[in-house]
């Protein structure tokens, strides 16, 4: 049973309502994409699906700097990654509560690679955001400036600038020297298999992150990759993210 929801052409996004009326207003479930200039498109999608079938209020927002929307609008991210993503994020989310359809109290966001340098970043620019989950993130662009895979070789040239003359934004955007400032929960993924994003990044936080911030955890699954392949790895990801948030949200 698959309920597609609705594109809201005003924000670039997709908005999925509840399949089950489980609470009395709906968390918020925001999903932004990796990339990060890629784009969600409203096709099918089981984990939306999973989210809404739990009762959750699912958007997939095409941040400034996505794809599909024309010139202009793909280059809003240009030398502002880290910067444009997290403020249409807060923004959509600003919108729907403002139109009184989710739990202002209860908003988590998703993010997997680039997305989870979006999602980490909203958690340490403000306090909309009540928790996050994240699949082997982005969370040090110095790191990724010098080790990224070849075929992205110089794309944060145009996402943040060229790296001798705009070092302190490589800095100050990564999540990784942003961590003490985040009290939020947050749950992280990642495969020791990784070879885009070491899965030692994630590993170098784990510890801030755990004792800084309560019901926090971070996995690490050994045979996985940069995108998990494994069936039981995605139920399991599923598993452990209801888990969390049943105590990050208190639902």
């Amino acid at each position: 049973f698959w309920f597609k929801g609705f594109e809201d052409k005003s924000t670039h996004s997709f908005l999925y309502r509840p399949l089950v009326d489980k609470f009395r207003k709906p968390p918020l479930f925001v999903r932004a994409h990796s990339g990060p200039t890629s784009f969600f498109d409203g096709s099918y999608n089981p984990e939306v699906q999973y989210w809404t079938a739990k009762g959750f209020f699912v958007a997939e927002v095409n941040y400034g700097g996505s794809s599909g929307f024309g010139k202009v609008y793909r280059e809003r991210l240009n030398y502002k990654w880290g910067i444009v993503d997290s403020y249409d994020c807060n923004a959509l989310v600003l919108e729907l509560i403002k139109l009184d359809l989710v739990d202002s109290e209860k908003v988590v966001i998703f993010g997997n690679s680039a997305g989870g340098l979006t999602a980490l970043n909203c958690l340490s620019y403000g306090s909309i955001f009540t928790a996050a989950i994240c699949k082997y993130p982005v969370i040090d662009l110095k790191d990724m400036h010098y080790n990224t895979h070849r075929f992205e070789k110089d794309y944060l040239n145009s996402l943040v600038g060229d790296y001798e003359k705009n070092h302190d934004s490589y800095i100050c955007r990564s999540p990784k020297n942003r961590i003490n400032k985040i009290k939020k929960p947050i749950l992280l993924f990642h495969g020791k298999k990784d070879s885009v994003i070491s899965y030692e990044q994630t590993l170098k936080i784990k510890e801030i992150l755990i004792r800084n911030n309560k019901y926090s955890e971070v996995i690490f699954f050994e045979n996985e990759g940069h995108g998990f392949k494994n069936i039981e790895t995605k139920e399991e990801v599923l598993k452990k993210s209801m888990q969390f948030l049943k105590n990050a949200l208190n639902i």
